[in-house]
């Protein structure tokens, strides 16, 4: 009996010796589920935060973007004037040059606030990308609040028709206005999370130098007021929405079409008698 126990010492102890492995293995697989859980958490929260953004327009684009790809690119920032210029190359395959886009700065300054509030100078900065992106001839003024054109580059030399590359500018630039000017005005509704600095007027101003004391000189006035009422006409006849903004609530006492023309020349001796200087300027006057 007692040889019986002695030999069957061993196995208790092989048995014992099988029980904390099994028990090493059930903890070692216990910490692999903590470890795995965790890092699903932190991936969780990795692409919350890639394909989430604070700023309310971003979060929308996000959402309808749903296979971004990363792509190396080589980006050009003029941040006096809040512009971005991307490779065209990085947006369509087959395209070449550049598109700028104009970004408002203190959108990135609050971007935890859901509204952002732009003022006219972000405007300018925004029409003057648009245009540029689309190759049109314009001068941007964001401290006048104001956009330029040569005349001559939109009208048929001496009268008051738009040129098929004034057709195009015109379309082009009353395609951005219907997009932005509703966020400032009133008449037409806005883009959602939009809270623009009201204006009180939007002059399209044509300007010329002439000879007053001339018939020709009068004539030139006369043609500059003339292509300001085209260059407007041009723009609503694009975006009829245009026709619709005003600068208060549509009723109220005061209010007026936001869209509005004006002619300024400088009576100069010595100008041509067609005229010097004429320029198309679009100024967006700020509600006080």
């Amino acid at each position: 009996m007692r040889g019986g126990r002695r030999r069957s010492r061993p196995l208790e102890e092989g048995e014992s010796y099988y029980i904390s492995m099994t028990d090493m293995m059930v903890g070692v697989l216990f910490i692999f589920i903590i470890m795995l859980s965790f890092l699903a958490l932190q991936y969780r929260a990795t692409t919350s935060a890639l394909t989430q953004s604070k700023d309310a327009q971003t979060t929308a684009l996000l959402g309808i973007a749903t296979a971004l790809q990363p792509q190396p690119i080589q980006a050009e920032v003029d941040h006096a004037h809040h512009v971005v210029c991307l490779p065209a190359s990085a947006l369509v395959a087959s395209d070449a040059g550049r598109r700028c886009f104009a970004y408002s700065a203190d959108a990135l300054k609050s971007a935890s606030a859901v509204q952002t509030r732009h003022s006219s100078a972000d405007l300018i900065n925004f029409l003057t990308a648009d245009l540029g992106a689309a190759s049109a001839p314009v001068h941007g003024d964001p401290a006048n609040n104001a956009l330029s054109f040569a005349a001559d580059e939109l009208f048929v030399a001496g009268t008051a028709t738009l040129s098929p590359k004034g057709q195009m500018v015109t379309h082009d630039l009353a395609a951005s206005l219907a997009d932005r000017l509703p966020c400032f005005a009133y008449g037409a509704p806005a883009a959602t999370g939009c809270t623009g600095q009201k204006l009180a007027v939007v002059n399209v101003i044509a300007q010329a130098g002439f000879d007053a004391f001339s018939e020709a000189g009068r004539q030139a006035a006369a043609l500059s007021l003339q292509r300001s009422v085209a260059f407007h006409q041009a723009l609503t006849a694009a975006q009829p929405v245009l026709g619709r903004l005003t600068n208060a609530p549509p009723g109220q006492a005061g209010s007026q079409p936001l869209l509005r023309v004006a002619a300024y020349g400088q009576s100069d001796t010595h100008a041509p008698p067609a005229g010097a200087g004429q320029t198309i300027t679009v100024v967006f006057q700020p509600a006080p």
